[in-house]
């Protein structure tokens, strides 16, 4: 490959060459990034949630797949977060998704010794 088509093929000259100075368009776009496209819209639906946090309350949409969750991310429409969400919300599906996940609670009943497990249905009546 000669050195001038080497240097055609940079993204920066093409960038500039096209008058795309923020790097935002066609320039910095390859054959690979064309052909990608985001998780969520394979989704088969979108669900609004809460973060569980902490008690600020920022909007959460979860994208279901096949009966899983696929992606969680902030809620443009929430009034408290705007789309936005911490470290922790941002990275809250691994309480759904994580191979250490609890299904079952511990439990001692008044006035008892000792420690029983209980499952996470009957934990919550």
């Amino acid at each position: 490959m000669k050195p001038h088509e080497l240097i055609g093929r940079w993204p920066v000259l093409r960038q500039v060459a096209e008058g795309d100075t923020l790097g935002r368009g066609k320039a910095v776009q390859s054959a690979k990034t064309e052909q990608l496209r985001p998780r969520t819209d394979e989704a088969q639906h979108v669900v609004q949630s809460i973060c569980p946090y902490c008690a600020v309350g920022c909007g959460q949409l979860v994208y279901v797949r096949d009966g899983k969750v696929d992606q969680i991310e902030g809620d443009p429409d929430s009034p408290i977060s705007r789309g936005r969400l911490c470290p922790k919300g941002a990275a809250s599906k691994n309480l759904v998704t994580s191979p250490s996940r609890e299904y079952k609670v511990k439990y001692r009943r008044p006035h008892g010794t000792e420690w029983e497990e209980l499952e996470l249905d009957e934990a919550m009546e």
